[in-house]
């Protein structure tokens, strides 16, 4: 069954608020990455008791710790990026790791199995490139395997690896540099920033170049992306997206996660709270008629 979350910052700054609404809107899940303003590796302990009472007191489960791990720069000298969710200051790679023994210790606190991480700042795409992170992510796993955890390799535009067939070709490489931990080192896929990053087709073209095997995690968000590559997020289905065909396709795969909505919408004018709703109801209704009919092919957004 293909169970539906979001990201709980998606909602609103507020945890409580987003909470309520996340359980009024039918969700159980919740994945965690800004709190009250703060990145959530950046909570104090009182904060971060207060988020998991809260989190408890809603009935919800956390999808996943969704860190900013490896937004950085692979060399490890500070680069200037305009991205969202990075924490300055940490670009060393000691001082990544750092993060994410940290972000290991909240799968703990928060009773979730899973930490997403990225693949360093964008750089020009090459066979060499990808046995690069290979190398690192092979480290990090290492730490993974050992705290029984599972790191999940987000695909994203600002990062080396942004769509489908660059997060296919870093698995490969990642599938021979990493063969003692790959227990504890998977992919997540997000057609949606697939497309933002320049994949015409994320489905199925991007998908294709994935072992489904290997995708144990699932972003969703949906965009039109204008002739000078901008894209504008919308709700699923109504975006360049065939996310019917790509929902069908993962049930037809068997896959097994979680769908955590990561909309981005923002229409003008329009409160977040009442954006984030509209965009839960077009997932709701995308995933319901998959479920309803799983064996057909996608008609395209």
């Amino acid at each position: 069954m293909l169970e539906l979350g979001i990201i709980s910052d998606e909602v609103g700054d507020d945890l409580e608020r987003s909470c309520d609404l996340i359980r009024d809107w039918g969700m159980s899940l919740v994945e965690l990455r800004t709190l009250w303003g703060k990145n959530i590796l950046e909570l104090s302990d009182a904060e971060l008791g207060r988020a998991r009472d809260i989190v408890r007191d809603h009935g919800l489960a956390v999808s996943a710790i969704a860190s900013p791990v490896f937004k950085s720069p692979l060399s490890g000298e500070a680069k200037v990026v305009d991205a969202d969710f990075a924490l300055e200051g940490s670009e060393r790679f000691e001082e990544q790791l750092a993060l994410l023994d940290r972000s290991l210790a909240l799968c703990d606190f928060f009773d979730t199995r899973m930490v997403r991480v990225f693949t360093f700042w964008r750089e020009p795409w090459h066979g060499d490139l990808a046995l690069s992170i290979a190398n690192k992510l092979q480290q990090a796993a290492e730490r993974a395997l050992a705290a029984g955890r599972l790191l999940v390799v987000e695909n994203e535009g600002v990062c080396s690896v942004g769509t489908g067939w660059q997060l296919g070709a870093l698995d490969t490489v990642l599938r021979s540099v990493a063969e003692e931990q790959l227990d504890a080192i998977a992919l997540l896929w997000d057609p949606g920033n697939a497309l933002a990053a320049g994949e015409a087709n994320p489905f199925p073209d991007g998908y294709a170049a994935l072992d489904p095997g290997r995708v144990a995690h699932v972003h969703l968000k949906d965009a039109l992306v204008d002739e000078h590559g901008t894209a504008t997020f919308v709700p699923l289905g109504m975006g360049a997206v065939d996310y019917g065909g790509q929902l069908r396709q993962l049930v037809r795969d068997g896959y097994g996660g979680a769908l955590v909505l990561e909309p981005h919408y923002r229409p003008e004018g329009m409160a977040l709270e009442e954006a984030t709703r509209l965009a839960v109801e077009a997932a709701r209704s995308l995933i319901d008629e998959t479920l309803a009919d799983p064996g057909t092919t996608g008609s395209g957004a």
